[in-house]
């Protein structure tokens, strides 16, 4: 009994202790990644997607609201900002409708939504900017018929400007 207990001291031990220390090393590093690698590498995805306006992109311009006109304050964004100035006209889109949106009028919406994203498709677009102004229901629309396709940049009106929100689907 005295020398399984001596060999159990004396070799397996030590072995024990190398073998734990060695299966740290991985453990720990993966930990380390999930807990901190993970969030900034989406955070550094994030900033510089906001930041690229893609090799063929599109504005759309979708204005829900009756009585107001969104596209000109967006037109006048995008003449200020410097990336997005640069897109031909032939690839701005708009979708407006002057009267008031209810459930009845959500499958003539839908039709024009999806007439809409076959032009940006036939046109070979890669981004899409979206200057969005309309109720919340027709904005999930507009987020179903889109979260498939090409990548879709949210712009918010707030305080006289608009806020590129990023993209509307992350890559994690």
């Amino acid at each position: 009994m005295v020398a399984v207990v001596e060999f159990i001291n004396q070799w397996l031990a030590p072995a024990g202790v190398v073998l734990g220390l060695i299966t740290a090393v991985p453990i720990f590093w993966t930990w380390w990644q999930v807990v901190f690698g993970e969030p900034r590498r989406l955070r550094r995805w994030h900033r510089e997607a906001r930041e690229h306006i893609g090799l063929r992109p599109a504005i759309l311009i979708i204005d829900l609201l009756p009585g107001r006109n969104i596209a000109a304050q967006a037109q006048h964004f995008i003449a200020q900002h410097e990336a997005l100035k640069h897109i031909p006209k032939d690839r701005h889109i708009s979708l407006e409708r002057d009267k008031p949106l209810t459930p009845e009028a959500m499958p003539d919406l839908l039709t024009e939504l999806r007439a809409v994203s076959a032009r940006i498709i036939h046109a070979g677009c890669d981004t899409i900017h979206c200057f969005y102004a309309g109720p919340v229901a027709a904005a999930a629309c507009v987020g179903a018929e889109f979260a498939n396709g090409a990548r879709l940049h949210l712009y918010q009106h707030q305080n006289g400007t608009y806020t590129d929100y990023g993209p509307l689907r992350l890559i994690v």
